[in-house]
This record gives C-alpha cells, sequence and structure tokens, in this order.
C-alpha cells in the first residue's frame, strides 16, 4: 500500500510539474505588426572618400554664426573643422582659447544647428590636409569641411 501510495505521490508532483509551466497567454496577431518602420532620419552630411583612410571631408550647407565677422576666412573653399558644437557657447569657448592661442578661429552654423569651429581656412585641399596634420597631436578628430 505505501509503495502505490508513494508512486500515485511521485506521479502527481510530475503531472503537476509538467502542465503547471504551460503559458496561460493567448496569442494575439497585431495587424500591421509586419510593416517595417519608416526612414525618418534627416540626410547625413556626405563624405568623401580620399587616399589615405584617416581623412575625413564633409560637404554641407553652413553661414556664419551671429557675431562673426571674418568674411576673408568664410569664402575660403576649404575648412579645418577643430570641433563641433550643438551649444554656441560651447564654441564661443574653445574659439576663445584658439584665438588666444595666436588662431584666428570663426564659427559656422550647418543648415542642422551645428556650431563648427574653423581654426584655418584655405583655397587648397592640400594646404588644409597639411594644417590637420600640424595640429593632429592637439586635435586627432580635426577634418576638412567644404561648402555645398
Amino acid at each position: 500500500m505505501k509503495k502505490i501510495f508513494g508512486l500515485l505521490l511521485i506521479s502527481a508532483v510530475i503531472l503537476a510539474g509538467t502542465t503547471s509551466c504551460k503559458s496561460k497567454q493567448k496569442v494575439v496577431n497585431i495587424s500591421g505588426a509586419n510593416i517595417e518602420a519608416a526612414d525618418t532620419r534627416t540626410a547625413q552630411p556626405v563624405v568623401e572618400e580620399s587616399i589615405e583612410s584617416n581623412e575625413r571631408t564633409i560637404d554641407e550647407r553652413f553661414s556664419m554664426a551671429e557675431g562673426e565677422t571674418n568674411t576673408n576666412a568664410f569664402y575660403k573653399k576649404f575648412h579645418v573643422v577643430v570641433g563641433s558644437f550643438s551649444i554656441q557657447s560651447n564654441a564661443k569657448n574653445l574659439q576663445r582659447t584658439l584665438n588666444s592661442e595666436g588662431n584666428n578661429a570663426i564659427i559656422v552654423v550647418n543648415e542642422q544647428g551645428m556650431f563648427r569651429v574653423l581654426i584655418a581656412s584655405y583655397d587648397d585641399y592640400s594646404q588644409a590636409r597639411n594644417k590637420i596634420t600640424q595640429i593632429s597631436n592637439r586635435y586627432q578628430d580635426a577634418w576638412v569641411l567644404r561648402q555645398k
């Protein structure tokens, strides 16, 4: 009798264990769940591939930031960017530092509202690349900006 009772008890435990693991939730199909989301990101600047893999040149539209007066540098074709900020006061702080070191940095703003700090501007691309080589120890992420 004890053996039968023990077998029944073990069988009940096994049966209860295997049936209690099942999910009691119903599967619901949502109409439209398999539709891909539309890409709502804004267009990114065009990055040109160059001979060297570490070169970075971006074409974008930009204008002089409020208060900037160095139109001579603005109308050059190639600009060396050493900082890019979403807040103009941060760009101004970098500009002050650069100018106190003898540079003639200017700030431009692109169509997305990013403030670019330009340390130098040139008519020739190779001059801009040479400037990046000169400042690469301090500004490892410097890059060339060209007006669209």
